[in-house]
């Protein structure tokens, strides 16, 4: 009887002493290890950290994490979609292809062919960003509004207020509010939260779009603490949240 071939043998994956590797509440991958770090597998990740070393995407490799941090340099020959990237340098290659909001790093290599979007020095340089863009922001469609306006909308009838709360002034909610709806959407999108913290999320969401500032003061607090795990977004839009609240507390009465 002729021989069954041999099955190729699969490669021997070696784990270095002191890496650490996690799985957070939503199910993403995290590793840290003590040196040089090779990306092979396309994956999702909250955090990819090489403590000595440097990190490297492979060729045809789609990564998407929440933070790269590396000691030396992060090489990409594949694809990446970080929050946040930390490196003494980052180098595209050729065709690769970078998705990155907030870059921390000393000096930056970008092949001919490679594509960088993003790269932000810090969260203070985006939301100055917003800020000057603030009117093109709020009329993008979110997550949560992608229906028809209302009929009387259309027709140019503002619609009532009946059964809600206070809404802010001319209809624009302030800024640190809107850039709070902007992130929140954002998070929601990704849809990683278990069942009850997505709805108190959403339930955030619709407050700020309904602009009901008034409901909004009584229960952020409530509703933040009810959210397992928040990821960055959404602990950074509580922060915004906070102060502005604050901030109103703070401000001397008219006249």
């Amino acid at each position: 009887m002729p021989r069954k071939p041999a099955e190729p043998a699969a490669p021997t994956m070696i784990v270095p002493r002191g890496t650490e590797i996690e799985v957070d509440a939503h199910g993403q991958l995290s590793v840290r290890a003590p040196g040089n770090l090779v990306i092979q597998n396309s994956g999702s990740y909250g955090t990819i950290e090489s403590r000595a070393g440097s990190i490297r995407i492979d060729h045809g490799v789609e990564v998407e994490a929440v933070t790269v941090r590396c000691a030396h340099d992060c090489y990409v020959l594949g694809s990446l979609t970080a929050w946040k990237v930390e490196a003494r340098a980052l180098h595209l290659e050729d065709r690769a292809r970078a998705n990155i909001v907030l870059q921390e790093t000393e000096r930056m290599e970008v092949g001919r062919g490679a594509r960088l979007v993003g790269n932000f020095d810090s969260e203070k340089e985006l939301f100055l960003l917003f800020s000057r863009f603030a009117r093109e922001f709020r009329s993008m469609p979110f997550f949560f509004d992608r229906r028809e306006p209302p009929a009387e909308l259309a027709a140019g009838v503002p619609p009532s207020d009946e059964g809600g709360g206070r809404r802010d002034g001319d209809g624009d909610l302030p800024e640190p509010l809107f850039f709070a709806q902007v992130l929140l959407e954002r998070d929601a999108a990704r849809g990683d939260y278990g069942h009850g913290s997505q709805r108190v999320l959403e339930e955030i969401v619709k407050l700020l779009r309904a602009r009901d500032v008034e409901t909004l003061a009584l229960t952020y607090r409530t509703l933040f603490g009810r959210i397992v795990d928040p990821r960055q977004d959404t602990r950074r839009a509580a922060t915004l949240i906070d102060g502005w609240y604050k901030g109103r507390e703070l401000r001397p009465p008219a006249g």
